[in-house]
């Protein structure tokens, strides 16, 4: 593995080396001993070798040595703080993808927003409830002031869905309203439709028409939704609620071991987060694909104005890993995945057998001649890759939607009107309920790499829709073994460590035991595979001299618990960047 060093380091190490030589005294400016030393414990170091180590030295920010206690303890001076480990377990931090609800409004565009305020997703399902329920939030709200609300999944697409843009007329005959299921199904009242045909012409294909009249009939997707939940929803007032969320956000994944978030960020969560890291008061790592082209009807020409910011950031704190854009599919527990096999059964949901194309929010085939995707996410796509944006942190589930992905990368790349190739950072997937080996050369080829979702929530309802294959779901063993080292999603690492461990989910029902991977393995896929997902396995993962000094300290032996008990194993220390950040019991 290639270690980078910081040019002090090696400058430092060099004349350390030739005064010595010389006989000569060190100016303290030159040399210095380490900021930090943790001794007489197991360090898992978690790098290829999977090396044990009984301490840690760590300097500006970096590992500077692992070793014996006896070797480690000799790099401590006056100033540094050493602390005795009493044989704990250490850890490299972990990395937590798919963390974009760790953000304070991180979905903005589809959460609930009244009078300027987020709040919830409203967990209503029925549809009388629903109407109940809006009629409640939307009284007394000002005339004119536009009202967003966002309802949990299940309450798609069958019941929020049945209401019409003349249904919403009633309920807000004085405020442009949007309300949505999960950020997809979504119907707007008249006052809304008129803002958004200020901003697409209403022969757009994702504004769908009424089949008698062909006037827009309330119903949106795509582009059209983008427009509502990027275009014209209003930002809160950045204050000290939101910075205080996120802070609080922070504190708690910090305290489960937690150094680096990962996920899809908006303008709102990086102006929230600029705000911190200049007040000094952000102490967690985040790499984010930022949804400036997220249902983007002018990707192109946002594209031309900003450039290529992969990588721009905050120092090490913050980065720009890719970008951002819509998903193609839904979830499993719903049927919504697109998959490449139908489904058993529909399970209840009004989903079909192959599940849904977010793309195309009519139901239409996305093989259908008469979907234009140049209308579509696709072209967006197209127009990040164009000008060396890599995608990363996007929703996929099914075969189906990885399909559709691996297409648009091969077209991409093949584009004859390329700016410049995608270079700084992978492709990359999150979720992948469902693989295919049919796909594997396309996906080692084109280096996308991809996330492990949790095991299904809903076990009953995943059984009754996919049949006995639902155990062959996420194979990780046979996965390794082809040479994808696939990662673990999630903020709460122990928890997600189990589930792997043990193939069973929060409900105790085991899914496919004979794909269960060890602890170590499950280690690896939390921490340096992780790492590896975003591009950044030479700076973060494992702890090793020269990299970025993330790392938690353990309450229990991480290799010797239970594997019932992983999950329950108490974090006592977590270090960002050096410095100590969480510590409770040590």
């Amino acid at each position: 593995m290639t270690v980078h060093w910081r040019k002090g380091v090696l400058v430092a190490i060099f004349m350390g080396t030739a005064l010595t030589a010389l006989g000569q005294t060190l100016p303290p400016e030159v040399v210095r001993y380490a900021d930090l030393v943790l001794h007489n414990g197991k360090v898992l170091t978690a790098d290829e070798t999977f090396s044990i180590q009984q301490a840690v030295a760590i300097r500006e920010g970096q590992f500077l040595a692992v070793g014996t206690t006896e070797r480690i303890l000799s790099m401590a001076g006056p100033q540094t703080l050493a602390i005795d480990l009493a044989g704990a377990t250490v850890v490299p931090g972990f990395i937590a993808t798919d963390a974009d609800n760790e953000f304070a409004g991180g979905n903005l565009y589809k959460a609930t927003q009244i009078r300027g305020e987020l709040l919830g997703t409203l967990r209503v399902y029925k549809r009388e409830d629903i109407w109940a329920r809006m009629q409640q939030l939307l009284k007394d709200v000002p005339a004119g002031e536009p009202v967003f609300l966002r309802f949990d999944n299940d309450a798609a697409p069958t019941e929020l869905t049945s209401f019409t843009k003349e249904d919403l007329d009633r309920l807000a005959p004085r405020n442009p309203l949007m309300a949505t299921a999960g950020g997809v199904e979504t119907v707007v009242n008249s006052l809304m439709m008129e803002k958004i045909l200020e901003l697409l012409p209403k022969e757009h294909p994702h504004i769908l028409k009424d089949e008698q009249t062909g006037q827009p009939n309330g119903r949106i997707y795509g582009f059209a939704l983008g427009v509502v939940g990027w275009d014209l929803r209003p930002w809160p007032r950045i204050d000290d609620s939101y910075l205080n969320e996120q802070k609080q956000n922070i504190q708690e994944v910090l305290g489960k071991g937690v150094t680096t978030l990962v996920g899809h960020i908006q303008g709102f969560t990086v102006s929230v987060l600029n705000l911190l890291a200049h007040q000094g008061e952000l102490n967690i790592r985040v790499r984010g694909s930022h949804d400036f082209l997220r249902q983007n009807p002018n990707s192109e020409a946002f594209l031309r104005r900003i450039g290529n910011l992969v990588d721009f950031g905050l120092g090490d704190l913050v980065k720009i890993i890719g970008a951002g854009l819509e998903s193609l599919d839904g979830a499993a527990d719903h049927g919504s995945a697109l998959t490449l096999r139908p489904k058993v059964s529909s399970g209840g949901f009004a989903y079909g057998p192959y599940g849904k194309n977010d793309w195309v929010g009519d139901r239409r085939s996305w093989d259908d001649p008469t979907v234009d995707r140049s209308k579509t996410e696709w072209a967006s796509v197209m127009a990040a890759i164009k000008y060396g944006w890599n995608f990363s942190s996007i929703h996929n589930v099914g075969d189906g939607a990885t399909a559709i992905w691996l297409e648009a990368v091969e077209k991409g790349l093949s584009q004859p009107d390329l700016v410049m190739k995608p270079q700084f950072r992978p492709f990359g997937l999150d979720h992948n309920h469902f693989w295919n080996a049919s796909q594997d050369d396309k996906v080692k080829e084109f280096d996308v790499r991809r996330g492990l979702g949790k095991v299904f929530s809903s076990p009953g309802m995943a059984l009754e829709m996919y049949g006995e294959s639902i155990h062959d779901a996420q194979p990780v063993p046979e996965l390794i073994e082809k040479g994808f080292k696939v990662h673990i999603e999630g903020a709460e690492p122990l928890e997600e460590i189990q589930r792997y461990v043990t193939r069973k989910d929060e409900k105790g029902h085991i899914w496919g035991p004979d794909h269960a991977v060890d602890r170590k393995t499950a280690l690896l896929m939390k921490t340096l595979w992780a790492a590896r997902f975003i591009g950044e396995d030479h700076l973060l993962g494992s702890i090793q001299p020269g990299k970025l000094a993330d790392l938690v300290v353990l309450g229990e032996d991480y290799l010797s618990v239970p594997d019932s008990r992983l999950a329950q194993i108490p974090v006592v220390m977590t270090v960002v960047d050096g410095r100590i950040v969480h510590r409770k019991g040590m």
